[in-house]
């Protein structure tokens, strides 16, 4: 759905692209030093001082100056208008959003193991409705979404990005997982056949 939209609108997409990279690099940094400061956490060393004085400050240093290095060569970031751009290009693309519901089917929810999931994609039908107060709680989700590399996730499904986003925030609610939980949850219970 996002490289329909990119094709379709190439200024948009081209935010959506560069954003995507600037989120991925972004990530990787701030993973490396999760590891390494996990990994020296505790042993000797945590007082290393190549490690303390060099390497960690050099990787945060990197992170720190990030976005400016990139917008500087490349183009502008701005993950709220990326956020922004996937909601409408959804709009834009999905006209019978009932299509892309696995559990609900526009009538009441029936009261089983599924209703959680039925009513959170009651939610998302929703927000699709014009002058819709969900709107911009979805934008928000979708920001999060982003930031933790998901964009490109799961894409070969009828899910939507808008979607997925909306049910990686209640299963972090929920369980307090994480990207890792999440993409496990989704493909082993979400998407299991009914």
């Amino acid at each position: 759905m996002i490289a329909e939209y990119i094709q379709q609108h190439p200024n948009n997409g081209k935010v959506i692209v560069y954003t995507e990279a600037y989120l991925q690099m972004r990530l990787t940094l701030m993973q490396q030093i999760a590891t390494i400061e996990n990994a020296i956490q505790g042993t000797l060393l945590s007082n290393d001082a190549d490690i303390k004085q060099r390497l960690l400050p050099s990787l945060k240093r990197q992170l720190k100056g990030l976005q400016n290095r990139f917008e500087k060569k490349w183009s502008r970031v701005n993950v709220e208008s990326c956020a922004h751009f996937i909601l409408d290009g959804e709009r834009e693309l999905i006209t019978e959003p009932l299509l892309c519901c696995r559990y609900y089917d526009g009538k009441a929810i029936a009261e089983d193991e599924n209703a959680l999931y039925a009513e959170y994609e009651m939610f998302w039908t929703e927000w699709r409705q014009p002058n819709s107060d969900s709107y911009s709680y979805m934008a928000d989700i979708i920001v999060e979404y982003l930031y933790y590399g998901l964009m490109w996730f799961a894409d070969h499904d009828k899910a939507p990005l808008s979607l997925k986003a909306l049910l990686f925030n209640r299963y972090c609610h929920w369980n307090y997982g994480g990207v890792d939980g999440f993409k496990n949850w989704y493909n082993n219970t979400y998407r299991r056949l009914k």
